[in-house]
């Protein structure tokens, strides 16, 4: 596995810094190390004080690293003083070919410095000249330059002046820009702009994001615009992504929650797959309601229906075979969803559920092979509960948690007006219900 090194603060809610940088890095496949410059005391507010890491303890863990491990690309963020550049100048290849991005941070977002006059000049003059690609931000150019940066004009040019500092190529980052955000690369010979739509959220770290980002991706071998626009791509799905630790305050990111949420709704969809080509092979056609069925399947802590996969127009049968409309999908089912979403708050081990058709045979077996019945009176339910739509299904779940300490295997209920009767059973896993509908059936 290759290694990649991030040089920057420490954010203690890991929105920025070593800790965000990590947190890419690991995601895409690299093992992450990390230097911090200074502590960074933040909250979802913003920076309130920054405490600087001593220059020789500093310097010993720069040295600790040289010796014992190979590093393979090197992300610099939060550089703060002087001291902490003449280091990272010595730390840094003289090998152009390990990739070294430079993120040069200024201040924090809500305007509290975090490099000195001193190391802002010496990272120009000693790091830049070392760097694959620097990636200012229109405040940071502008502070740089010296002039003011503040239209996609300014961008391209100020993109050609700092090129002349010594990088291999520039990111202009325009989050900032009155309009539509975009951003430039220009790597001496060609320019490249990603626009992107903006989102109206006040998110700590993107820039931070973008730089490991860029960083990971030129780490695996991507040539400069590639790695750019990779990055710029992750970067708007994180960005959509994103979510509040606090009631108010900052957004935050991160690239592996993104990357767990995504592996594990490939893993409800192999689940769903699976449980389908069973259902068939049994063809269970006996266990399949007037209203048809239908077979759901949640992430870990569902919070909403979006969060279930289901089968889009239900579960059928036809001559005697049970028919699927199509493959899962999120969000494809409102009814066997909301149960399973409800039913996980109480019980969040249990994340499959499906409605089989009532019959008292089914119920008896279930009770016969020590499966946990739950008997649902609907006409208990009040009249304000009917009246609205999905707090039936909310109501069911909570009054029989109210009830049982243990997590039901079926809740069935026997109708009401306008109301089939219905068996809803529940299990860990998709494979693991059809397994229990199996034995209910025969």
């Amino acid at each position: 596995m290759k290694n990649i090194l991030t040089i920057a603060g420490f954010d203690p809610t890991s929105g920025a810094g070593v800790t965000k940088d990590l947190d890419i890095f690991f995601s895409l496949g690299l093992h992450g190390l990390s230097l911090p410059t200074c502590v960074v005391v933040q909250g979802p507010r913003g920076v309130e004080d920054v405490y600087p890491i001593p220059a020789e303890q500093f310097r010993t863990m720069t040295t600790s690293l040289q010796r014992d491990v190979s590093i393979d690309g090197i992300k610099i963020g939060v550089a703060l003083d002087e001291a902490h550049v003449e280091i990272l100048s010595g730390l840094l290849p003289e090998d152009r070919g390990v990739p070294v991005i430079v993120d040069p941070i200024v201040a924090a977002k809500n305007g509290r410095r975090l490099i000195t006059e001193p190391a802002l000049k010496a990272l120009v003059t000693s790091i830049f000249p070392k760097a694959t690609v620097i990636t200012p931000n229109l405040d940071e150019a502008s502070v740089i330059l010296g002039k003011t940066v503040k239209t996609p004009e300014d961008m391209a040019v100020s993109a050609r002046a700092l090129l002349e500092t010594g990088p291999k190529a520039v990111v202009v980052k325009g989050g900032h820009l009155q309009g539509e955000p975009t951003d430039i690369l220009f790597d001496g010979k060609e320019t490249t702009i990603w626009k992107k739509k903006r989102i109206r959220r006040e998110i700590h770290g993107t820039g931070c994001t973008f730089s490991s980002l860029l960083a990971a991706f030129l780490v695996h071998g991507y040539p400069v615009k590639e790695a750019f626009l990779a990055a710029e791509r992750l970067t708007e799905d994180l960005v959509k992504e994103s979510y509040r630790i606090s009631e108010e305050g900052y957004f935050y990111t991160s690239a592996g929650l993104l990357k767990g949420r995504l592996a594990a709704q490939w893993s409800v969809f192999r689940a769903l797959r699976e449980a389908k080509e069973r259902l068939c092979l049994l063809n269970l056609v006996e266990c399949i309601p007037e209203v048809q069925m239908n077979i759901g399947y949640a992430i870990e802590t569902p919070e909403g229906t979006e969060d279930v996969a289901a089968f889009p127009g239900r579960i059928g049968h036809h001559r005697g075979k049970v028919y699927f409309k199509g493959e899962p999908e999120f969000g494809a089912s409102s009814h066997v969803a909301r149960l399973i979403v409800n039913f996980a708050k109480h019980y969040p081990s249990i994340r499959a559920c499906a409605n089989v058709r009532y019959d008292r045979s089914f119920l008896k077996r279930a009770r016969d092979k020590g499966f946990h019945v739950v008997f649902f009176d609907r006409k208990q339910e009040p009249e304000k509960i009917r009246q609205t739509e999905g707090k039936s299904l909310e109501f069911l779940v909570e009054r029989v948690a109210r009830d049982t300490e243990n997590p039901p295997d079926i809740i069935y209920d026997e109708g009401d007006v306008g109301k089939e009767p219905i068996i809803r059973l529940f299990a860990r896993n998709p494979l693991e219900l059809i397994n229990k509908m199996e034995m209910i059936a025969r």
